[in-house]
């Protein structure tokens, strides 16, 4: 359900299991740019349009579209849009209690690890065997990935470049298109990603728990 604070400002949960819960909030700065919150798990914050300024009781920090950061659970914080409009996702481990540093920890895909596949897919790989697994994924124009699925992770892909290019095919050949609000796929369940656009499309990937045997590839039996 969405929680309206304004014509422009609201937040509404996308996603809850017992992985992980998904917050959506968008906040406008002419009518509810403060907002407070503080969560009981360990979470990871996000800004997908605009930017935030983000306080806890000991520090301050700036966050610009495709920035994110790890927030510590029970962490009272207060995040204000300065732009006119900010959206954010806030990604909360379920259960996970695991992080005891109180100052944030920035990161973007500029400044985490950059591997390149030879399908020339480009991965910017954010590594916490804690929480989970944070990448963004950068696909080339007209890719289709080869279907895979976790075997005990969910995992949230949220397009950043957003134009209805980026579409997912589950294992009974529905193809369904991933919207700016991002898409849950739960564990064990085969999918393959496509770019339909001419250009190389980017998103965020978040799974948790940490997959131990990353990608299984989906074999297809004889038609």
């Amino acid at each position: 359900m969405k929680a309206t604070f304004g014509q422009d400002s609201w937040q509404t949960i996308i996603h809850h299991s017992d992985r992980m819960r998904v917050y959506e909030i968008q906040l406008a700065m002419n009518e509810h740019a403060n907002h407070n919150f503080a969560f009981p798990f360990d979470s990871l914050l996000t800004v997908t349009d605009g930017q935030v300024f983000l306080e806890s009781p000991i520090e301050e920090t700036t966050l610009k579209a495709n920035q994110a950061a790890w927030l510590t659970h029970n962490q009272s914080m207060r995040c204000v849009a300065v732009s006119p409009i900010a959206r954010l996702f806030i990604i909360v481990f379920t259960n996970q209690t695991s992080r005891h540093k109180e100052k944030f920890e920035r990161f973007a895909s500029g400044t985490e690890h950059k591997h390149e596949l030879g399908s020339g897919i480009t991965h910017w790989t954010v590594e916490n065997k804690t929480l989970g697994k944070v990448e963004w994924v950068m696909l080339p124009a007209n890719h289709v990935e080869p279907a895979y699925y976790l075997k005990d992770s969910e995992q949230f892909i949220l397009p950043l470049n957003h134009d209805d290019s980026l579409s997912i095919i589950y294992d009974d050949d529905r193809q369904e298109t991933i919207t700016e609000s991002g898409i849950v796929i739960e564990q064990g369940r085969s999918r393959s990603l496509v770019n339909q656009a001419n250009k190389p499309i980017t998103f965020l990937s978040v799974s948790t728990p940490y997959p131990k045997h990353s990608r299984i590839l989906k074999l297809k039996g004889p038609h």
